[in-house]
């Protein structure tokens, strides 16, 4: 089973990516944080399970404490067994059009599949889900 983990320090868009999630498989499994410190925590204690499930991570960048560039820094570091359990998708206000120095730099992390532009649209998400196969 696939599941979600969702890190965004706005806890409206939190929300409203949890409920889309729901709606498209009310079985998912959804955990939300607001702190990407947080998440780089999991994943280690994950990684200690024999088998941990793949998980798809919808990262905001513009986040305090952590944001999503330093995050898939950190989350470069894991080895590949590791990191090959995660897709990371971002889910950012930043667009090509406004900020194309930052996309591309996310671009250049392996570990980032995919950026979303907010805000969250069903139709958005439907997309995504059709093309993301996660890491096995």
């Amino acid at each position: 089973m696939v599941s979600f983990i969702v890190v965004d320090d706005s806890e409206l868009d939190r929300f409203v990516t949890q409920n889309f999630l729901k709606r498209s498989d009310e079985s998912l499994i959804i955990n939300t944080f607001h702190d990407a410190r947080d998440v780089l925590e999991l994943i280690r204690e994950n990684s200690k399970q024999p088998d941990p499930n793949p998980a798809i991570i919808l990262l905001d960048l513009q986040m305090p404490f952590m944001n999503g560039f330093e995050f898939v820094e950190e989350f470069e570091k894991f080895p590949a067994e590791i990191k090959e359990k995660y897709t990371i998708i971002i889910l950012t206000i930043l667009s090509p059009d406004n900020n194309p120095g930052d996309i591309f730099r996310i671009y250049n992390f392996g570990a980032v599949k995919s950026i979303i532009e907010k805000p969250l649209t069903k139709e958005k998400l439907l997309t995504l889900l059709s093309h993301i196969k996660p890491a096995n």
